[in-house]
Formats: structure tokens, C-alpha cells, sequence
């Protein structure tokens, strides 16, 4: 008896035209209505390009993100462990925030998160109201001098935001 193999996925590289504040917003609004994988994807576009002193601050909120898509799937050991790991890239932009970010506050909110996830426990995880997930924002006014602090990606030298293009699969 032979076993039908799985179809391969027609997959090619794209270019795609983005904005750093446009994935921002993209990425709260999709996290904010429990769509955590797109927002994972949505900030990745960004964080490849990245190689400042921001991408372990994207590589933070897209762990939060990821560990989200666990806790919406039941899944307690990813979203333990992701929502610790995510915690760990943001700590130590806690004090300042970035991005507009207030990254104090949304660790504040995680923290809560991951703490009634541990209370659930693996039997009771699918109890955790979504509702209760952190909520993401960013003050867009602060997005050019938090640019030029930062040397970010997708800025220009008087931060103000420019388009990139970037490759993509799709």
C-alpha cells in the first residue's frame, strides 16, 4: 500500500511595499481582536529587516504575539514558555519604552496574563479569557524621535517613516 504524499504548497518570493508605523498599527489591531498569528507574521516582516538595537524589541512582541496563538489553542507548555521568552526580549526596554510603546505597561499586562495561565495550569488553560490578554498601543506622535533614537529601520535620519520593500513568501 503506498501513502499519498502531501501536495506541495506553490510558494514564491514577493516583493511587498510596507511602513514601519503601518505594520504597527496593523499589529495592535490584530492583536487587540485575538488575530496572533497575523500579528506574528505582520511584525516579522519588520523584525528581518531589523538589525539594530530594536530587533530584540520586535522579537519580544512577536513572541507575545506567538504565545497567544498557544493560549488560543489550549496549548500551555508553548504559551508558557513563549510568554516568558517574550518577557525577556522586552525587559529591558521597560524603562524607556520604545517605539511609542509603553513596554512597562505591556509587560505589566502580560505578566498578569502568564500568571493566571500558571494558575490554570495545562487542564484549565482553554479558561483564560481572552479578553484578558494584554492590549497593545503605541503613541504614532513619539514614532520620530524614538526613530532617530533608536536608528531604526524604515526611518529616514529626521525619523520620519519611508517605504520599504521587502521580499516576501507567499
Amino acid at each position: 500500500m503506498t501513502q499519498e504524499q502531501p501536495r506541495a504548497r506553490n510558494r514564491r518570493l514577493i516583493e511587498k511595499t510596507i511602513t514601519v508605523p503601518g505594520n504597527l498599527h496593523q499589529a495592535c489591531e490584530e492583536f487587540n481582536t485575538g488575530r496572533y498569528f497575523d500579528c506574528h507574521e505582520t511584525l516579522e516582516e519588520v523584525w528581518h529587516e531589523e538589525d539594530g538595537a530594536l530587533r530584540e524589541f520586535y522579537k519580544g512582541l512577536i513572541q507575545l504575539g506567538a504565545a497567544f496563538v498557544h493560549v488560543s489553542r489550549g496549548n500551555f507548555a508553548g504559551a508558557d514558555r513563549l510568554l516568558r521568552t517574550s518577557l525577556g526580549y522586552l525587559a529591558p526596554y521597560r524603562g524607556t519604552g520604545a517605539l511609542g510603546f509603553d513596554v512597562e505597561a505591556l509587560c505589566g499586562e502580560a505578566e498578569a496574563s502568564h500568571d493566571r495561565i500558571c494558575v490554570l495550569g495545562p487542564g484549565r488553560i482553554q479558561e483564560f479569557d481572552l479578553a484578558a490578554a494584554p492590549t497593545w498601543s503605541f503613541d504614532a506622535s513619539l514614532l520620530a524621535e524614538e526613530a532617530r533614537r533608536w536608528d531604526a529601520w524604515g526611518f529616514a535620519q529626521d525619523g520620519s517613516a519611508t517605504e520599504m520593500i521587502i521580499s516576501v513568501v507567499e
